[in-house]
Formats: C-alpha cells, sequence, structure tokens
C-alpha cells in the first residue's frame, strides 16, 4: 500500500497537487528518517526538558487520515473553503497538510480576532467548516458554518480534527475508487487564503503553484537541521514556510508553547537549547538574538517576518551574529524564497470568495466512515450532527443528503 501512495504522491505532485508535492518529499515511513521529530512544541519556553513531538511519519498518517475524514465523512469537495482559527500547535501542521490533500482551501485568520470578525472572515471566504481551538471556539458561534474543534474535546457530542487524524484511513485516498472520483486541484487553483484584516476585508492568496514554489525554495542539502519558530502557522507567510515547506525539507521545527513577544529572549534561550541552525522569527525576537555574549554557535540562517523596521537593528545583527545568513521577508513567501521581488497579492473579500466558488466544481466521493467510536457518542453520530446542525443550511443539508445516501440509512 505506501508504493500505491508513493505513486499516488509522485502523479499529484507533478500535476500540480501541493499536498502531494510536500507528502512525496517526506521521508518515506519505511526509512529511520520518518521517525524523526517533524515538529516539537518547547511546553518550558527554553528547552528545559518539557516537550512534545510529532515525527515525520505520524505527520504523513495524521494530514492523509483527516483528509479521507473531511472528504468521506463530512464531505469536502475540490475548492471548498475551511477557515483555520488556531495558535501555533502540534495539530496545526497535519491539519493544513490535511485539508489540501481533501482538496480543500485552507483559510486563515488571526485567533486573536473577535467573534464579529470570524464571521465576517467565514462569509467573505465562503468557509463550509470552521476548525478552531477550543480556546477561541466560542467565537465561531455567530459565524453561521459547522464547527469541528482541533483537539479533543470533554464534551462527547463534539467532532474534533485530533480524532478524525486517528480514527480515519490513511490509504482511503489512494483507494482506485477514491481516485477514479477525485479530481485534483490544478496548479492555478488557489490553495491558500490569509485574511489579515477582517474589518478592511482584504486577503493574500496563493496558489498550489505558489505553495510548491515556496516549499522548493526553501529545501537545503543539508542534514540535521533544526529551526526555531516564533512565527504564527496560520499566517500569510508562516503557513507555507513553517507547516509545508520545513517538514518536505526534512527540517525539525521547534515551535514555542508560549507566546515570545511577551519575552523575546526566551527564544534565545530555546534556540541555545536546541541547537537550531534556522530560526524563522518576528523582527522583536530577531533583534534579542543579537546580543552580547550569544551563545548560537549553532546557528546558520535567521528569516525576519516582517523586515527589520530600522537600520541600525540590521547593523547590530551583522556585529553580533555576522556568519548567519539573514533573510528579510516583506513580499510573498514564494517569491522571497526564490530571491525574486515581486509582492503578495491582495485581493478584495468577494473577489477571493469568487475565485474559490469558481473552482468548487469536484464531488466528494460517497463512503460511510467506518472508524470506532472513541467516546459515548460514535465518530459517525458526531459526523451527522455537524453535517445537519441547526447552524447549517437545509439546501447544503440536502444536497449532503443526496450526495451520501449511506448517511440517511444510518439515522
Amino acid at each position: 500500500m505506501e508504493e500505491i501512495l508513493e505513486s499516488e504522491y509522485s502523479a499529484a505532485a507533478a500535476a500540480g497537487d501541493a499536498a502531494s508535492f510536500v507528502l512525496s518529499r517526506l521521508p518515506h515511513p519505511d526509512t529511520t528518517a520518518s521517525a524523526a521529530a517533524a515538529f516539537v512544541v518547547d511546553v518550558a519556553g527554553a528547552g528545559g526538558g518539557r516537550t512534545t513531538t510529532l515525527s515525520f511519519v505520524a505527520l504523513r498518517r495524521a494530514a492523509l487520515s483527516l483528509a479521507s475524514g473531511l472528504r468521506f465523512g463530512l464531505g469536502l469537495r475540490r475548492g471548498d473553503a475551511v477557515l483555520v482559527l488556531s495558535p501555533n500547535s502540534l495539530l496545526l501542521p497535519p491539519i493544513v497538510l490535511g485539508v489540501l490533500a481533501a482538496g480543500g482551501v485552507v483559510v486563515a485568520a488571526d485567533p486573536g480576532s473577535t467573534a464579529e470578525e470570524v464571521a465576517t472572515v467565514a462569509r467573505s471566504s465562503g468557509a463550509v467548516v470552521v476548525v478552531a481551538a477550543p480556546e477561541v471556539a466560542e467565537k465561531v458561534a455567530g459565524a453561521g458554518v459547522p464547527l469541528l474543534l482541533t483537539s479533543r474535546s470533554m464534551d462527547p457530542r463534539a467532532l474534533s480534527a485530533e480524532e478524525l487524524m486517528d480514527d480515519g484511513d490513511p490509504t482511503a485516498l489512494a483507494s482506485p475508487e477514491a481516485s477514479a472520483a477525485a479530481a485534483r486541484p490544478r496548479p492555478s487553483d488557489v490553495a491558500f487564503v490569509f485574511y489579515s484584516s477582517a474589518t478592511t476585508k482584504t486577503a493574500a492568496t496563493m496558489t498550489h503553484a505558489d505553495l510548491i514554489a515556496a516549499v522548493s525554495g526553501a529545501s537545503l542539502p543539508e542534514e540535521g537541521r533544526v529551526c526555531l519558530a516564533s512565527l504564527p502557522i496560520c499566517s500569510v507567510h508562516g503557513l507555507p514556510l513553517l507547516a509545508l515547506a520545513l517538514p518536505a525539507a526534512g527540517v525539525t521545527t521547534v515551535l514555542l508553547a508560549a507566546s515570545p513577544s511577551s519575552d523575546p529572549t526566551a527564544a534565545r534561550e530555546a534556540a541555545a537549547a536546541h541547537g537550531a541552525t534556522d530560526v524563522v522569527a518576528t523582527p522583536d525576537v530577531a533583534a534579542a538574538l543579537a546580543a552580547p555574549l550569544t551563545m548560537l554557535s549553532s546557528l546558520r540562517r535567521v528569516t525576519v517576518v516582517p523586515a527589520l523596521a530600522t537600520t541600525e537593528a540590521r547593523q547590530a545583527f551583522r556585529r553580533w551574529l555576522p556568519w548567519v545568513e539573514l533573510t528579510e521577508m516583506s513580499g510573498s513567501p514564494e517569491k522571497m524564497m526564490a530571491s525574486a521581488s515581486e509582492q503578495v497579492q491582495v485581493a478584495p473579500d468577494a473577489a477571493s470568495a469568487a475565485v474559490i466558488a469558481q473552482q468548487n466544481s469536484g464531488k466528494a466521493h460517497s463512503i460511510s466512515v467506518t472508524s470506532e467510536p472513541t467516546s459515548s457518542v460514535p465518530l459517525l453520530k458526531k459526523i451527522q450532527k455537524t453535517v445537519l446542525g441547526d447552524i447549517i443550511s437545509k439546501s447544503t443539508a440536502n444536497k449532503i443528503l443526496r450526495e451520501h445516501p449511506e448517511i440517511i440509512s444510518k439515522l
């Protein structure tokens, strides 16, 4: 089955499918490299020994299991927009990769947005489902779309992406029936939309070709790379770089559990503790790295997003870290990584929704969820509640029922 999956990834990557392109570059499941950590969450904030990890093989399985759950359980179709609202966590990379693998469009917004702003983004993007961390889930109540939590909840009626990752079938998308029914996204299809401001209703968009360019541009032929990341994954540069490009390059990415903006020096301590070769940082964190008596001999590259604000800050960085390659990003990720100067595409919300809607022509394959229950409420019942709840329109519910007649027989 792994050989089937690998051939599927290679064929899709050649056709311009960003998720399959990334999956094809992850370490093969049969190799020892696949057991290495793709992501690490530094719970202590400075390498104090309290860490949780996600291996490359676990990242692959979680993403494909989630993709099969979204496609065959929730009826996600190619081009459907999925709004993701969450701070950095180990669940975010497989969620991003899983939505793309299912053929969906990842729509991201600042998890610190207000409930009104979340509702605005949901309407503007035409999101069919919101994936939100439990701590921000209450902001989704007025969005008018189904809610999928990122992690398990104490409420047995709530459905989470984590459950779909654990209970889904990572090989389902590679089955002959699924492959024949699914239409792969085209390189020109929108893959990622980031709303930098819900009030101004502007969005930066990236196509599958853009994401593939970002992944390719971040690949370096070097073993043992460790990247410390203080950038939010749900951001215009964070998602393509942290969630996709770095794991595809075989890099172990360390995510700080605490917000580094409150104590930028914690990032310097964590970089030293983890032996970071790379750092992707906000300007304040980058400035904290460039301090007297800095012991960062392993550091080779620092990417700052956005660019350093002053010439003085840039000169200080060069003075204290002269051996480090500094990259300042202010344009689109795929262009910056390719050493080009084009700016990120900015479009009004109506245009973004129109682009997404235009490509939303694929049909979901009709397969029932077969995962075993993980709580007192079976997974299928949770899915039924999600797609048939009061927050979803009758017309949408009827469409889902027409495309998934097996749900009717199990109600």
